[in-house]
């Protein structure tokens, strides 16, 4: 069988759903996989995600709001003159709190610390939520970690470039294929479900999450199928 390049949405911890979607779209340690991250976090098994996604062969990853702010000195936010100050304050609030639900993954702490928050390759570009239209590729983790709107229109409205950007972060509707992007957070931390892409053959892949383990303040499900 040729080698295929899947890419999958946030998982934060639901490494059940996880395993199901990869015997799902019939995934073999062969084939190539791109997280575009938050593998932990909002909860359920997030060591035992990581510790699956660091021992798998061909296996990239980029860096998630939940693993960037986990191990963020937040003495610094301050000095990011591309945050708004409300945006500041929000990761002020939270970061203690992503710290907290993560407790005991200090071993993983280099390993997660070590990922890039950009993978470009020939034929895609994967990032966790967006590329900054002023920036680019050159978008600085914060940004490209946590993206959404720029000047109220979401960031994928700007994005003219050749290469498909695939991201997630942002389980606020449903999948998306839009200005040759494809948006993979489908909310299964949720109740939603876990989605995957197949760069080879166009397809999208799906499990429905086991049960809600947070509930959504803003956010509605619609599967692909």
């Amino acid at each position: 069988m040729q080698k295929r390049t899947f890419f999958i949405g946030d998982v934060h911890g639901c490494y059940d759903e996880l395993i199901a979607l990869i015997a799902h779209a019939g995934i073999t340690d062969d084939d190539d996989i791109y997280f575009v991250w938050d593998l932990i976090n909002k909860w359920p098994r997030s060591h035992a995600v990581v510790e699956y996604v660091m021992h798998r062969p061909n296996t990239y990853c980029v860096k998630g709001n939940h693993e960037f702010f986990t191990f963020f000195d937040v003495a610094h936010i301050d000095s990011l003159e591309w945050i708004s100050e409300s945006r500041k304050n929000w990761i002020k609030k939270e970061v203690p709190a992503y710290a907290l639900a993560t407790w005991g993954l200090d071993e993983y702490a280099e390993w997660l610390k070590s990922l890039p928050h950009i993978i470009e390759r020939e034929d895609f570009i994967v990032v966790h939520a967006g590329l900054h239209p002023d920036y680019g590729l050159a978008t600085p983790p914060e940004l490209a970690s946590m993206i959404r709107i720029h000047e109220w229109r979401p960031w994928y409205e700007y994005y003219t470039g050749d290469k498909p950007v695939i991201y997630g972060h942002w389980a606020a509707e449903w999948l998306r294929v839009r200005h040759n992007t494809i948006w993979l957070d489908t909310g299964c931390c949720f109740g939603g479900a876990l989605t995957a892409y197949c760069l080879e053959t166009g397809e999208f892949s799906q499990v429905r999450a086991n049960k809600v383990y947070k509930e959504p303040a803003h956010w509605k499900y619609n599967s692909i199928s």
